[in-house]
């Protein structure tokens, strides 16, 4: 991050005494760039080794601000005991500054407590690692999770897998930004925030406007190299806490096959117009992910193969198995539970859609809020994946992800995932669709390669929780109409 600046020898000059002021404040402000710059650099050399240090220095620190403090970057000290390694130095700009409110009740609704203390006591662990006895609700209680258990990893992560997100998120158009750090993004920022197909959105009744102008939540700098346009849909089919009395079933056929589908069409720019990705994945933990592709193109559906999901997403910094922080199977993991940490993250955010600045473009200029999170870490049962481990942060009360922080076979921090969030009773604008469920909506996501100098931002509009019409879901999913759902 920051400014290199290149010098040359000077002649013999004279300072005026008024000029003098000046000279010492640029000289101050290139020294603080260089810090910048510097930091920004020592963050490739980063390991594990770096993460445990910060958890062991501060696992107790108590913070020296308060609600309506508004800090920035000369109280950077101050908020390093909250802010993991890696993720911290992103925040060193001058413009920096973070408003801080009280944090939140984020309890889930009634019906998801219910299940839970009606169902957890019979929750088992199967000796491969499943679940036995699971109906609906928080699988384990956060009391059982201990450092010093090596099977709080593996619960944890499904405490995190079954967490209250009612039928699914939806959004209208997901932005996906492929942005290279340096440079800035004017002219290049998105604009008109375009509607999917109309037939992608059948059975969700909403009345609100998407906004006509978005270029206003982009701020910062960060070259802009391509933005795609995309309807995002996961619709989850059983264990649902709010149709206990229909033995957590949707309602479909097959509810029982299923734990979840996902819909994911792109519809801008012109050469991906059309492309549909459909992915199943099954209530039986031990079946592999079914997934279809339909091209525009050739006009043909194919069946693709889901199982290598550290591919990366249509040129992005992220892969299948990282959306949401975890999207994988829980059997092809190894699992180890680090703790309860204390950490500032933005969570409830002061707007519908998130607002981002800094040298790169990618930092939340909102609100944080100092939260407790799980810290867990999820190791590839493949000796030959991407990834040497990920450390993961998870919110203690219901569990909705934060961060992840991801390190390459050579151990050194490669990437790192922040999601912004807001709370569904707050949204103004698709309230139809949020509120009353209770929930953490994911606004935006920014997933930041750190080894190579790039990001992907990723930016919700016209998203929610909205219920589900289980006719119109089976539409939606029906692979043999995946050929009429193109523009």
């Amino acid at each position: 991050m920051g400014t290199i600046f290149r010098y040359r020898r000077l002649g013999r000059a004279v300072v005026l005494p008024s000029m003098f002021a000046a000279v010492v404040a640029v000289m101050a402000a290139v020294i603080v760039l260089g810090a910048s710059r510097a930091a920004a650099q020592n963050v490739k050399t980063y390991t594990r080794a770096n993460v445990d240090q910060w958890m062991s220095k501060y696992a107790d620190a108590k913070p020296d601000f308060k609600p309506g403090d508004v800090l920035g970057s000369k109280d950077l000290e101050r908020i390093r005991p909250f802010v993991p390694p890696g993720w911290f130095e992103q925040l060193n700009f001058p413009e920096f500054k973070m408003e801080i409110m009280a944090a939140r009740s984020h309890m889930p609704r009634k019906d998801f407590q219910e299940c839970t203390e009606k169902y957890q006591a019979q929750v088992k662990l199967n000796p491969d690692g499943s679940l036995a006895n699971y109906v609906c609700g928080q699988p384990f209680p956060n009391a059982s999770l201990s450092t010093s258990d090596a099977l709080s990893g593996i619960k944890a992560a499904w405490n995190f897998d079954y967490r209250w997100q009612n039928y699914g998120e939806f959004s209208l158009n997901y932005l996906f930004i492929v942005s290279q750090f340096g440079g800035n993004h004017d002219g290049d920022a998105p604009k008109l925030i375009e509607s999917p197909p109309s037939n992608w959105v059948g059975g969700v009744e909403y009345h609100s406007k998407l906004p006509t102008d978005a270029s206003k939540f982009f701020g910062g700098g960060g070259s802009f190299a391509r933005t795609l346009s995309s309807f995002y849909r996961r619709v989850y089919f059983s264990h649902l806490a709010q149709r206990a009395d229909q033995k957590g079933f949707l309602g479909t056929p097959d509810s029982g096959q299923f734990l979840w589908k996902e819909f994911t069409g792109f519809f801008s720019p012109y050469d991906v117009r059309g492309q549909v990705f459909i992915t199943y994945r099954y209530a039986d933990p031990h079946r592999a992910d079914d997934a279809w592709a339909y091209d525009p193109q050739s006009r043909r559906v194919r069946r693709v193969s889901v199982e290598v999901k550290s591919d990366s997403v249509e040129g992005t910094d992220t892969t299948q198995e990282d959306f949401y922080t975890f999207s994988g199977r829980e059997l092809h993991w190894h699992w180890k539970f680090l703790g309860w940490k204390d950490v500032l993250a933005v969570l409830d955010s002061r707007d519908d859609y998130a607002h981002l600045f800094g040298p790169n473009g990618e930092i939340p200029n909102d609100r944080w809020s100092l939260r407790r999170f799980a810290m867990v870490e999820r190791t590839p049962v493949e000796a030959h994946h991407p990834y040497s481990n990920v450390v993961m942060f998870w919110d203690a009360e219901n569990w909705h992800p934060w961060m992840a922080l991801a390190f390459n076979r050579d151990g050194k921090l490669w990437k790192l995932w922040e999601l912004q969030c807001r709370w569904t009773e707050d949204f103004h604008s698709f309230a139809e669709i949020n509120h009353g469920v209770e929930s953490t909506m994911l606004i935006g996501e920014d997933v930041v390669d750190l080894q190579n100098d790039r990001a992907t931002i990723f930016a919700g509009f016209g998203s929610g929780y909205p219920d589900a019409v289980p006719a119109n879901v089976t539409q939606l999913f029906d692979i043999s109409k995946l050929e009429e759902m193109h523009r």
